[in-house]
């Protein structure tokens, strides 16, 4: 049985696990329906899914086994949570964060065309930094002109990708805020113009 991927393991086993679930689109998608869904049953994973019940049941049991769920029941039928992954790899070409929202990202790659595009131009490690920017941008504190000028990429672009990842990060990440405070905005806008 594997160990466990995500609490109090090697680092390399939280890597390897991690991997597994971002090479797999199916196991994507399916910790993602369980993060939307916060503890569901198999039975209610396999209604909202293409694949069969017994398929998703081996899915659940080998996101349990690597750690990246966890069944909180101990009676039947048993419930499952999404662990909350939180992995920062470090490359020659820059820091990738591995978070839900990419994980969740991923699953959405398949039903969604511009998540599917960015991923081919940028690869995973593209969308990972993308996911970033867009947290930003989501607080309003980044804009699609300040990304596409950073990562080289066309304004539209980064726009769509942004947009559409904004909305992944509201979905999952509890801690953003996307309330404007229009009125420090504008005081911002004054300072700078007074400048």
């Amino acid at each position: 049985m594997a160990k466990s991927a995500v609490s109090g393991s090697h680092p390399l086993d939280t890597m390897l696990a991690v991997s597994d679930v971002i090479q797999n689109e199916r196991l994507a998608r399916l910790y993602g329906r369980v993060l939307e869904l916060d503890t569901p049953t198999v039975e209610e994973l396999a209604s909202r899914s293409a694949s069969s019940k017994t398929t998703v049941y081996e899915d659940v049991k080998h996101l349990v086994e690597i750690g990246v769920l966890e069944r909180v029941t101990d009676s039947q039928p048993h419930r499952y949570r999404a662990r909350r992954v939180n992995m920062t790899i470090q490359t020659d070409e820059g820091t990738f964060q591995i978070t839900p929202t990419l994980l969740v990202a991923l699953a959405q790659r398949d039903s969604n065309e511009n998540i599917e595009l960015y991923i081919d131009r940028h690869g995973i490690s593209g969308l990972a930094t993308a996911i970033e920017y867009a947290r930003a941008y989501a607080e309003s504190e980044m804009t699609a002109r300040i990304m596409a000028r950073e990562q080289e990429i066309p304004v539209l672009e980064a726009e769509t990708i942004l947009q559409e990842l904004q909305e992944i990060i509201v979905d999952v990440e509890d801690d953003i805020s996307t309330d404007l405070d229009i009125e420090a905005l504008d005081a911002d806008v004054d300072e700078q113009i007074d400048e």
